[in-house]
């Protein structure tokens, strides 16, 4: 690997062994204690130049560009002393993903032992986020007490979870192809008001070929009515003398978006500015030929699938599972599918990422024959909690925020107070005790509803893989939030690794009755398709068929 000489001065190289030679001539620092830069992977070579980027790859091998932060870490464990310490106040995502994968996991499997941290805080200056802090030890830590959360515990993982796994999930054939990001656009000049989208194809018939309703996550998770606020216009994978034919949309994306676009560092997204910046081709393709779908928020602070048409283009801040079966909802919907994502899945703050390759392309769903029982209480739950938002004239966060919430149902407080006023300042007509009672029926529903998701696998009852699960729904605090908003309606926390345990042994037995196929052979790489065909999104927004097939 070669450096230019003036970066090499630009950049003031440091060499602790150099600077501490004593130091070293002892093995090492006793103890380091930092706070390290949080920066994200694709961020890193903007900021620090490509030549870091590739030293740190090579230096840190296998690992990638996950954060900044791993490699203070991975380079604090290198500098301690046998028996040495690393104290650490970082970013909470240390513990998440690639990150955990390239940090913390590395430095357990190079004799690392974790002593102590707390998962997640507030952090005690005046920015708003959220952090861990913990200290890792270089060695041995056998019989000694470790800390995590307040809590004596026997060992503490790189999840900061107080026990070991069997290992990692692996990726099942089976949910491939069920779970896909939205578009993403890239341009706000694509967006248009409903009445604006109205009087263009009012003008232009033509137009209704282009301009569809678009859901986010914001409507998703706050609106109601979870109804698209919004329109778009997408020319999905045409030619630009195609898409000129479209006069007055094209017109408006060529003065808005391509001027963005243009600014844009990769060539495919300035060359064709009319389109959206990723198709989600895959998507729309399984879409078809299904009446509705389930869509979650990427990210957010309670795990909720909802039920959407398809006539409608999603963005990429939604995650939709391309099904129409009540019986798939129901098992996403359910604890037993959010624990899992709550342990494979990342977080935003305090929010929830939802990762379809994690926590998705993972998940070992309950056999078929099994999961056919749960349509309808899939389709209850689901129809209950959406008259409820109409009836509250609250989204899918503040009807959970009340779900976990034990004063409602319970001794009213603060929260039935701000309810009372709620109601009385908005259009709904529904009394404070019919809400009470609207939210404690959505908890016994979702009791219900987790019954049989856990009937489904089996594990009501004494079977192969051990004794039958007591859930024990009740409000707990979950160690894997944070400290200051930890209380939830769900799962006895014993429950919940117990469901943990079973799931991935569940994942590993799946996974190789697939390899036994022969599912998971090496498949020789395909380059991306930019210029996928043209598929149906059904009714557009203003309820005709298009004449043409769409995206």
């Amino acid at each position: 690997m070669s450096f230019n000489l003036s970066q090499l001065v630009q950049k003031h190289w440091f060499h602790w062994f150099i600077e501490f030679p004593d130091i070293f001539a002892q093995g090492g620092f006793d103890l380091i204690i930092g706070n390290p830069p949080y920066l994200g992977g694709t961020k890193l070579s903007g900021t620090y130049g490509h030549a870091l980027c590739e030293w740190v790859k090579w230096e840190y091998a296998p690992t990638g560009l996950s954060d900044l932060a791993v490699f203070f870490l991975r380079r604090d464990f290198e500098l301690i002393r046998n028996n040495g310490f690393v104290a650490l106040i970082t970013t909470n995502s240390i513990k998440d993903g690639d990150i955990r994968e390239d940090g913390l996991e590395r430095v357990l499997a190079a004799k690392g032992n974790l002593t102590f941290a707390v998962s997640g805080t507030k952090w005690p200056g005046v920015a708003n986020l959220f952090v861990s802090v913990f200290s890792l030890h270089k060695g041995l830590w056998d019989n000694k007490p470790r800390i995590l959360d307040g809590h004596s515990v026997p060992f503490i993982s790189a999840r900061f979870e107080g026990y070991a796994d069997a290992g990692q999930p692996a990726l099942l054939n089976q949910n491939d192809n069920r779970l896909f990001e939205g578009s993403k656009f890239l341009g706000d000049g694509f967006l248009l008001e409903h009445s604006e989208a109205l009087g263009m194809v009012g003008r232009d018939q033509r137009l209704a070929k282009v301009i569809f309703p678009v859901i986010n996550g914001e409507e998703l998770n706050n609106h109601p009515a979870q109804a698209p606020g919004r329109s778009i216009i997408n020319f999905f994978d045409w030619s630009v003398e195609k898409a000129a034919e479209c006069g007055e949309a094209f017109e408006r994306v060529r003065i808005l978006v391509k001027p963005v676009r243009d600014q844009d560092n990769r060539a495919i997204r300035r060359d064709r500015w009319w389109q959206h910046a990723e198709r989600a081709v895959g998507l729309y393709a399984a879409l078809k030929g299904l009446n509705r779908c389930f869509a979650a928020s990427a990210t957010t602070k309670h795990l909720s699938f909802a039920s959407l048409p398809t006539n409608l283009v999603y963005t990429q801040a939604l995650k939709v599972f391309t099904t129409d079966r009540w019986r798939d909802f129901t098992v996403v919907q359910s604890t037993i599918h959010e624990v899992w994502a709550r342990k494979y899945s990342g977080s935003l703050e305090t929010r929830l990422r939802y990762s379809p390759t994690d926590c998705f392309a993972t998940f070992p769903f309950p056999r078929e024959p099994a999961r056919a029982t749960l349509d309808g209480i899939g389709e209850r739950y689901h129809e209950h909690r959406r008259q409820l938002m109409l009836k509250l004239q609250l989204g899918l966060t503040k009807t959970y925020n009340l779900f976990h919430e034990p004063e409602i149902g319970g001794t009213p407080g603060e929260t039935t107070a701000w309810l009372i006023k709620h109601l009385a300042s908005t259009p709904s007509t529904c009394s404070l005790g019919e809400a009470v009672a609207g939210i404690c029926t959505l908890r016994k529903l979702h009791v219900e509803l987790d019954q049989a998701v856990l009937a489904a696998y089996g594990w009501d009852k004494p079977s192969d893989a051990g004794p039958s699960v007591d859930l024990k729904h009740d409000f707990y605090e979950v160690d894997y939030l944070p400290e200051n908003d930890r209380l939830r309606y769900t799962i006895h926390p014993d429950a919940r690794k117990e469901l943990l345990k079973r799931l991935l042994q569940l994942n590993h037995k799946l996974y190789a009755e697939e390899e036994a196929k022969g599912l998971h052979k090496k498949k020789p790489a395909k380059k991306a398709d930019q210029n996928g065909g043209e598929l149906a999104l059904g009714l557009d927004l203003f309820g005709r068929v298009p004449d043409e097939p769409q995206p």
